[in-house]
């Protein structure tokens, strides 16, 4: 019995690697992501502090924006990405960026799970972000990361930080126009 199980827990990890990793079942093209992010125990460097009229004389998304961050509430960004068929083919966050490693722990034509970890100098960040398709032409998630830095270090945040995504995306067109595909194709 105790062979039996120890043969289970050592293949256990083999049995993921060989399991058909499957692309989620979305259109490629230009997609529209929406993005909600809020940041905990984040301290902001000292600021001057911004007189009305100073604020009053700023533009009003500017002006809400540096208000949201003094508060610490949740942000939201709304940008225009380009989804090729080969990106489809590995985990969709994967940029390209050298400094992180994006591990693709599930995948199904309807959800992804993937592990990011990310080093950059003494900081490091890492977490998980899970993509759920609704349809071929819209897709929401959440992440969930955590990052640590070494405050003696200089250059460093020397902070530790949660940072909470949730996003929805809308699939636009099969022709993405000006915008390029994040990391390019590799």
């Amino acid at each position: 019995m105790k062979r039996i199980l120890w043969a289970s827990v050592m293949l256990c990890p083999l049995a993921m690697l060989a399991q058909d990793i499957r692309p989620v079942d979305i259109k490629p093209g230009l997609w529209e992501n929406t993005t909600t992010s809020q940041i905990s125990g984040l301290s902001m460097p000292s600021m001057p502090q911004l007189t009305p009229e100073q604020l009053a004389k700023m533009p009003p998304q500017a002006r809400a924006q540096i208000e949201a961050m003094q508060k610490g509430s949740p942000q939201t960004h709304t940008m225009k990405a380009c989804i090729t068929r080969e990106q489809l083919s590995r985990p969709l966050f994967d940029n390209g960026d050298k400094s992180c490693s994006y591990k693709l722990t599930s995948s199904s034509s309807s959800s992804q799970t993937i592990h990011v970890e990310c080093t950059r100098g003494n900081t490091k960040t890492a977490g998980d972000l899970t993509l759920n398709r609704v349809d071929s032409e819209h897709l929401k998630g959440d992440m969930l990361m955590k990052t640590t830095g070494d405050s003696s270090t200089a250059g460093s945040m020397g902070q530790n930080m949660t940072i909470k995504l949730s996003f929805s995306n809308k699939f636009l067109s099969s022709d993405c126009g000006d915008v390029k595909p994040s990391g390019g194709d590799r």
